[in-house]
Order: structure tokens, then sequence, then C-alpha cells
């Protein structure tokens, strides 16, 4: 069969795009066409991998206001590549729309080519719109031209995703959400956990460690990560060897070094920005714990990397983490985004080499549940189901 991705643009590495390459290259490798229609699709994120179809329309990213303006007419040009490929296809052929505004444009699609089989994977109802958290953390103006349109554009989403007859996404909590948002009923959204590269992601063979936290977050005010600062100063107060890695950027990331300057322990704070993939797994394998501090997290996807290298993680009690940590013994769940409340959780970790061990071990048990074959064999089976329905 051919499956046609819908995914705004692949220019950060992000969870919501880690799972399309993965997902997209494994289905390849079971003999499927696997094409992807995005704004962008940077090398230096998608690789120079050929068993994926990348068709880019180019443009401004849907962060900018000109994207908005020519909306309509991107969503011309997408349906006008997606009519090509499925001419193509015999038939046999699948829309799998992914995160906001890949929504919209599915929706668009489908009133050009009803017949198309499709399924939407809803990481998250997209939470610039509907989450009054992630609203109240964008930059000014953003945040306040966000506010003002928010009727406007929950109403337009709420509807454009009606359209959708069959929805996947990738946590209960997830489910539970859709299913307020959009209304959906119970049958029509389908949970199917992410999974993670155990080839990449695994304990490294030397299995020394630093005294070290590690982050990776966009560096947004909803991510917290300005609490996980605090918290380390207050740890590093009484740990000459404790340092604290921060993977990532974004529009918080100049108040979040400013705020690392003043700290007493600055010199052992480091801002990574970006890194290879290599260097991730690196950060990861090396680090004593994982830190996510942001609430309602859909699913957490470094959460299952942090947990198959062996390392646990300390996140908050809701959203996707929650599921993953549960009660497993792999980490530690916060019902506070305090810094007192993630250093008590984090000391608790640091603290031990035996209680280390102890959560090290749990983790790679409960990584040992994410694998995305088991994946790729819940999307197989569904678009399989889809294309055979009279």
């Amino acid at each position: 069969m051919r499956i046609v991705y819908l995914h705004p643009h692949f220019t950060t590495d992000g969870g919501a795009g880690r799972m399309v390459l993965e997902t997209g290259r494994r289905l390849a490798d079971r003999g499927h066409r696997v094409d992807c229609v995005c704004i962008r699709a940077a090398r230096d994120i998608v690789g120079n991998d050929s068993r994926m179809t990348f068709h880019e329309i180019g443009g401004p990213s849907s962060s900018q206001i000109p994207f908005w303006l020519g909306f309509r007419a991107g969503c011309k040009r997408i349906a006008a590549k997606v009519k090509r490929i499925t001419d193509e296809s015999n038939g046999e052929c699948v829309l799998f729309p992914q995160v906001f505004p890949a929504n919209w444009w599915g929706s668009y699609v489908l009133t050009q080519l009803p017949h198309i089989p499709c399924i939407w994977f809803c990481q998250e109802p997209s939470a610039f719109i509907h989450s009054s958290a992630w609203i109240g953390a964008l930059p000014f103006p953003k945040n306040w031209i966000a506010r003002l349109l928010n009727p406007f554009l929950a109403q337009i989403d709420v509807r454009s995703c009606q359209k959708f007859r069959t929805v996947m996404v990738n946590s209960l909590f997830s489910q539970e959400y859709a299913r307020q948002v959009y209304g959906y009923p119970p049958e029509t959204v389908v949970p199917v956990s992410l999974g993670v590269d155990h080839g990449r992601f695994k304990p490294r063979k030397d299995s020394q460690r630093s005294q070290a936290i590690v982050v990776f977050s966009k560096l947004t005010r909803f991510k917290n990560v300005d609490r996980i600062i605090a918290a380390f100063e207050l740890l590093a107060v009484q740990r000459a060897d404790l340092r604290l890695h921060i993977v990532g950027d974004g529009d918080a990331q100049a108040a979040l070094h400013r705020q690392a300057n003043a700290c007493m322990a600055r010199q052992r704070i480091e801002f990574h920005g970006r890194v290879s993939d290599t260097r991730a797994t690196e950060l990861l394998q090396d680090a004593r714990v994982l830190c996510l501090a942001s609430d309602n997290e859909p699913f957490g996807l470094v959460v299952v990397e942090a947990l198959a290298c062996g390392t646990p993680v300390v996140a908050m009690n809701s959203g996707g983490p929650a599921e993953i940590l549960g009660e497993h013994g792999c980490g530690l769940l916060v019902d506070s985004t305090t810094p007192q409340a993630l250093a008590a959780a984090l000391k608790v970790i640091l603290d031990s080499d035996e209680r280390f061990q102890q959560f090290s071990s749990a983790a790679l048990h409960r990584a040992a549940d994410f694998h995305w074959e088991n994946v790729v064999d819940s999307l197989e089976a569904k678009f399989e189901q889809l294309i055979s329905a009279p």
C-alpha cells in the first residue's frame, strides 16, 4: 500500500517528527511506499535515507503570519500533491495527517478527495488552541494574538477534526483529552503508545555515570526548565560534582541563560542547544537522571528513550509520563513544579548508588514495553482494515 504522511515540517528534532521518521522507515522496510508532504525537510533532521519520499511545499513556517495569510493556497498545493500520489497508487492509499496544522491540511484534502481512507494521529489536540497554559507561555505579542483568536480557532479546529472517522493517540491521557475536545465516541479514538529504538538507546558498556541531571526540552516557558535550574541550584550547594545539561532551544533560551548565569553554580550548567543523535544518546547514557518538569505532556518520548538507557526519570505526575513511569519503580513522579519538590525527588536518585541501581534496572525493564515495531504493527493493521473496508 501507499501511506501519505502530512507533517508540518522537519526543522527541529521533536517527538512528533521522530514518530513520523521511525514509523515511516519501518513501514517502507515492510514493502510499503511511504510519502511525506511537509513545508520543509531539513537534511540534518531527516538524513539522506531514501526509504521515504519527502514532498516539500516550501514557504514560511506555521509559526509565521505569512503562512496563515496564505493558508488556503497552501492547502490547495497539498491537496494537489496528495492527488498526484493517489493517482499513482492504484487505489491502495492511506492519508495519515499528524500534528497541527497537518490535521487541518488533512481535513481540507478530505473535502477534495473524500474517497481516500484517512487516519489522524493526534499527538494531542493543538496546545496553542486548547491549552490556556501553552497560550500563556507564548512570548509577547504571540500570547495576546492567540488569546484574541482562540474562540475562532477552537471552533475551526473542532469542526475540521469532525471529518476524521478514525483517530490514533499516543496515550490514555491523549485519548481522554481528544474525546473531551472533539466529542469523539469512544470507539473512534485508538491509543497506540510510541516506541523506542533499542539499537540506539541502550546503556553503555562502561557503567560509570557522571553526577549529572539532563534535560531534553523545547525551551519555552511551558516546559518549566527554569524550575529545574532552580532545583539544581538548591542541590548544587552541597554537591560540588553535580552538573546540569540542558538540550534544546526555543524562545525562552535567553531568559534561561540569564537565570543560569545568576546561579552560584553557573559554571556547572551547560546549554547544548540542538545536538546530534550520537551526542543525545551519550548524554542520556551518562546522566544520573533525566528531569522533565512540564505538566500534561501528551506522551514524552524522551522519557522512554532515557529508560532504555537505564536512566531514571523525574517527571510531573500527569499526562503520558505518569502512565509510563506509574508504579514501575523506574523514576519518581512529582505533584508540584516547585524547585523544592523537584530537588527532593532528584535527591532520592542522586543520593544513593544502591537506590540508583534499583531505579536503573527497573528503567530497563519498563523500556522493554516500548518498541517501534509494535507501533508499526498497529498502524499496518489499521491501514489494511481501512483499505479493505467497503
